[in-house]
């Protein structure tokens, strides 16, 4: 058995290189950084607490509820590929306003609206639920006590914003 330190800094060191690799998360960060500083970090901010849902439903079992209900698993594909297709095709559209010098559709700018935003891309991004279902099985986090498992459930999430900010 791997000790608590170990187990989270196994865990730390996989997610910080999970969160580096290009995603939704990551541009719809870079498109708000873009326009703002502030943006930016309000759409990462955002997609924190979704990351702590993730890790949670991870460390509870998720997989093994995922793998026991196949159609559980069709619907969360779906209803997130939906989402990240709508956050696509807002984009495209974004950028043809922008290239016949039309009006410019403007990224949301109500902080509210930008948290959930960032909330709402995490909580569809399906990579970020295959590896919050898998994760912790392979790292043998399901062994650590109640208190390392909520610093691991909170930390990982926070990882991912610091690299978002990082981004912005």
């Amino acid at each position: 058995m791997n000790g608590p330190l170990q187990i989270l800094m196994l865990l730390a060191s996989a997610h910080l290189f999970t969160v580096m690799s290009p995603g939704p998360n990551q541009a719809l960060v870079l498109a708000a950084g873009a326009k703002s500083r502030a943006s930016g970090m309000l759409v990462a901010a955002g997609a924190w607490p979704a990351g702590a849902i993730w890790a949670a439903m991870g460390l509870g079992g998720m997989g093994e509820v995922i793998r026991s209900a196949p159609w559980l698993e069709l619907a969360i594909r779906i209803a997130c590929g939906l989402y990240l297709l709508y956050l696509g095709a807002r984009m495209v559209r974004l950028s043809f306003h922008e290239r016949a010098g039309g009006p410019v559709m403007q990224l949301e700018t109500a902080p509210v609206k930008l948290l959930l935003m960032g909330f709402l891309s995490n909580l569809g991004n399906p990579k970020a639920i295959a590896w919050y279902a898998s994760i912790f099985t392979a790292a043998g986090a399901y062994e650590l006590p109640w208190r390392w498992q909520i610093i691991a459930i909170l930390g990982m999430p926070a990882i991912g914003f610091a690299w978002n900010s990082l981004l912005v």
